[in-house]
């Protein structure tokens, strides 16, 4: 289940990337913030499934941060 939904996530991310990238639009990136906040979350519970706290503990930090990045982009959209 936690590997469908991170590969979900990495493609939506990778569509709103590419849509910026081929259209100059940058309207989407908080979304696509988003969504690249929710593929690290995923792989971060995967890695404390499999005993890697270090690593879950820094993908887990970074979601958060990248949470906070994309919902105060939201906020002054």
């Amino acid at each position: 289940m936690l590997k469908i939904l991170r590969f979900l996530f990495a493609i939506i991310t990778a569509s709103f990337g590419l849509y910026a990238l081929l259209s100059d639009d940058f309207r989407y990136a908080p979304l696509m913030l988003l969504f690249m906040g929710g593929t690290m979350l995923v792989m971060g519970i995967e890695e404390y499934k499999n005993n890697k706290k270090v690593s879950a503990s820094c993908l887990v930090g970074a979601c958060l941060f990248v949470f906070y990045t994309s919902f105060d982009t939201m906020l002054h959209w």
